[in-house]
């Protein structure tokens, strides 16, 4: 009978081991305290069973020992698992740590009772036809061992009982039979060891409470949990739920859909909700169909609101038709949201027109519907906006802004598209039949009005461009019509341009001109050329660093064909440094030499100053040459020092200060005035002869008076006087006896090619 029975609590490892496979693949805390509260349960079991079977005395002492000490941790992890699962008793590790200082105290001392028998002595006793061991006498440290066991059970017992006291009753259903086994356990096993009898017939309660566990813990989920759950969401939730029976009468509608339907929450009539149900199957919308969605709106009192409705029918467990339901979900927000959302994404946020890439889009829509019809490409641009926001504020900016969105709302018919494409930039797409020139100056004469003052005056520009092909990119249009603005340039008389293919050519030349500097530069295509300055009696002074391009194709390109380009493109400074070193080069080859009295006069742009540190530019390059700084002057123009970065006027300072001498290139033809003469501590005025080109005899009486009074004025100042320009005998004569002694122009030579100018005036 023993062996039957140990056998049977051997059996019982197996699915005991099944739920350790099941528990695991649950990767928690839980899940690890129940796997090794199982596996202690299974040295338990085998402890016991060990006993059981054998007859020898030393090896019952370490079974019996092992049967308790296993049972000891088993029930350390089961109340560990207990914290864990309630969360009534917070874990202390140091408690825990205690727990196991003490089972591992214990465990020692049972293990050395086969030896010492200090714990508890064995007696070979006969039960019936079976001979076995069991507990003859008990001293002091096998009684703690089952205080501390006992203490352990009743703290996992409380932390349950806590529990059931704080939840719901149908939650209770998952302590209670973990309880009631665990008591079984624990009478069966009060009455093993008082009885003395061999076998612990509390152990095939384990894997009862191992199922118990196992399953209450990790899949069981009260069905009144799941019934109170659902009747609350589906009464409280703010979409609208009805059910109804196979003849589409309704039998159940939650609050929300009795307010959608204007039902009182106390009236039982459900009337309306099943004459929609009725008008829903007539117009087939949900016939023949197991599922269905749908949008519609629906007043809700004043306001309009819109649902996304979904249909499904219902089918009993035999797969049989029951009934069906509707589900309103109100998305009202939702819809205003994106709504929101796509009208910014396709309109400018402050003006509330179309932004770029919507009227791009629209424009090409409207081509493709209707290629036939002649438009055009409108493009504005206001000139020097950046004032406004600068004088004004970025609110008067904005406020320009509206004003003219507000213009092309008021103006534009229908079949007309407009849209901010950026900035201070509008675009109109409008019939060709429609436009008229006279209307849009006055339009733009209005807008201009209404914002002028003192200090800004409103211009508004005008680019048009008319369509040829439909197909075209609408942003290359846009791109046309900006070009043919650029034309109006510096222009107040004027403020519409017309794009035509003049206007694209010479924006290829630009962008080819651009696009080939880099490859110039690099192959030295860029040259030098010299215009000497002389005396009146022709001997020659020094010369003007001037710039031409020897393209390897076109030939010789004089600078009015490139140098603004390059000026508005930011490239100039990298050719000023370039033809600045050239200069510094052959200044240098002349003083060795011995030519010293020579000098050349280079030119400096005032984008030089944005781009680069021109005075250690310039420093370096007569340092790294060698030469003497005053054999190198600087020509600088009033405008660009007026104009310029703040500072400029202490680098010309240093420039003095360092050996060169700085000229005012083209004095009289921008800011002269006396201040300009006071501010600017300079060497030389250089004149423009072309301020005082007059036909008229009266004009020419007076211009030389002026420029008589202007050399005057130099000499008192102790400035020298270079007047460049100078076409004739006559106003040579005419500039010596007013005291003028250096000059530049064609009477005495046009700049030459560096070889020629050596040729000429060096041998």
């Amino acid at each position: 009978m023993g062996k039957i029975y140990t056998i049977l609590i051997y059996l019982m490892i197996i699915p005991i081991l099944v739920c350790i496979k099941n528990i695991k693949k649950f990767h928690n805390d839980i899940s690890s305290s129940i796997t090794r509260c199982l596996v202690f349960a299974i040295f338990t079991i085998l402890g016991n069973g060990l006993f059981t079977l054998n007859i020898n005395e030393t090896i019952s002492y370490l079974a019996m020992a092992l049967y308790l000490f296993a049972y000891d941790l088993m029930l350390i992890y089961i109340l560990q698992y207990s914290q864990q699962y309630t969360n009534v008793f917070s874990e202390v590790r140091p408690f825990r740590s205690g727990c196991f200082i003490l089972a591992f105290a214990d465990g020692i001392s049972l293990f050395l009772n086969a030896f010492f028998h200090h714990v508890f002595t064995l007696k070979l006793t006969t039960y019936g036809n079976l001979l076995i061991y069991r507990i003859d006498k008990r001293y002091a440290a096998y009684y703690l061992h089952y205080i501390f066991a006992y203490f352990i059970v009743l703290m996992f017992i409380a932390a349950l009982i806590v529990k059931i006291a704080e939840i719901p009753h149908f939650y209770r259903k998952k302590y209670y039979p973990i309880i009631l086994v665990m008591s079984v356990i624990i009478i069966l096993n009060l009455i093993y060891t008082i009885s003395g009898f061999p076998i612990d017939l509390s152990l095939p309660f384990f894997l009862l409470a191992a199922f118990l566990i196992c399953y209450f813990t990790f899949y069981h989920t009260p069905n009144e949990l799941i019934d109170k759950t659902l009747s609350i969401v589906v009464t409280e939730i703010n979409n609208s739920v009805i059910c109804f029976d196979i003849d589409s009468k309704c039998v159940y509608a939650n609050d929300s859909a009795r307010r959608l339907f204007n039902l009182d929450s106390d009236d039982g009539s459900t009337e309306n909700i099943s004459k929609y149900a009725q008008k829903l199957i007539e117009e087939n919308i949900i016939d023949n169909k197991d599922y269905f969605t749908w949008s519609e709106k629906r007043m809700l009192g004043d306001e309009e609101h819109h649902f996304d409705v979904e249909f499904r029918k219902l089918h009993d467990s035999h797969k049989n038709y029951i009934g069906f339901f509707i589900s309103l979900i109100d998305v009202t927000e939702k819809y205003i949201a994106y709504n929101k959302e796509r009208y910014l994404a396709t309109h400018d946020r402050l003006t509330g027109i179309y932004n770029s890439s919507y009227f791009s889009e629209k424009v090409s829509e409207l081509l493709k519907r209707d290629p036939d019809t002649p438009r055009l490409i409108l493009c504005s641009n206001i000139k020097d906006f950046k004032l406004v926001n600068d004088l004004f504020g970025l609110e008067k900016g904005n406020e320009v802004l509206k004003m003219l969105a507000e213009l092309l709302k008021t103006t534009c018919s229908n079949g007309t598209l407009y849209g901010r494409t950026g900035g201070d930039k509008f675009a109109i797409c409008i019939p060709k039949d429609r436009f008229k020139e006279e209307d849009l100056l006055n339009a733009i004469h209005t807008l201009s009005k209404s914002f002028n003052n003192t200090l800004y005056h409103l211009h508004i520009y005008v680019g048009v461009y008319e369509i040829t092909d439909c197909n075209e990119d609408v942003s290359i249009m846009c791109d046309k019509a900006n070009i043919a603005i650029k034309t109006l340039h510096e222009t107040y008389d004027k403020c519409i341009a017309y794009y035509n293919d003049s206007i694209f050519n010479d924006t290829l030349l630009e962008k080819r001109l651009v696009g080939e500097f880099d490859t110039a530069l690099a192959e030295k295509q860029f040259c030098m050329y010299l215009q000497p300055q002389m005396t009146p009696e022709g001997q020659m002074l020094g010369a003007e660093a001037l710039v031409r391009w020897q393209h390897p194709n076109r030939g010789l390109i004089f600078p009015g064909d490139f140098i603004n380009v390059f000026e508005r493109t930011g490239l100039i400074y990298r050719l000023d440094k370039y033809v600045w070193e050239l200069a510094v080069q052959k200044l240098s080859e002349w003083q060795k030499h011995g030519k010293n009295e020579l000098y050349i006069s280079i030119n400096i742009s005032a984008k030089d100053f944005y781009y680069m540190d021109v005075y250690k530019t310039i420093t370096t390059l007569v340092e790294k040459y060698g030469i003497i700084p005053k054999t190198l002057k600087l020509e600088i123009t009033e405008t660009a020092i007026m104009t310029g970065i703040s500072g400029e006027l202490e680098i010309l300072e240093q420039f003095r200060n360092y050996g060169f001498q700085v000229e005012i290139d083209d004095f009289g033809s921008g800011y002269s005035s006396l201040n300009t003469l006071k501010d600017m501590d300079v060497d030389v005025l250089k004149i423009d002869m072309g301020f005082l080109r007059t036909t008229k005899p009266d004009r020419i009486k007076r211009s030389m008076s002026i420029l008589n009074n202007i050399i005057d004025l130099s000499k008192t100042l102790g400035l020298s006087v270079i007047t460049e320009g100078v076409e004739t005998k006559e106003q040579v004569t005419a500039l010596t006896k007013m005291g003028c002694r250096i000059y530049q122009g064609y009477y005495f030579s046009k700049p030459i090619p560096i070889e020629d100018f050596e040729n000429t005036y060096l041998k």
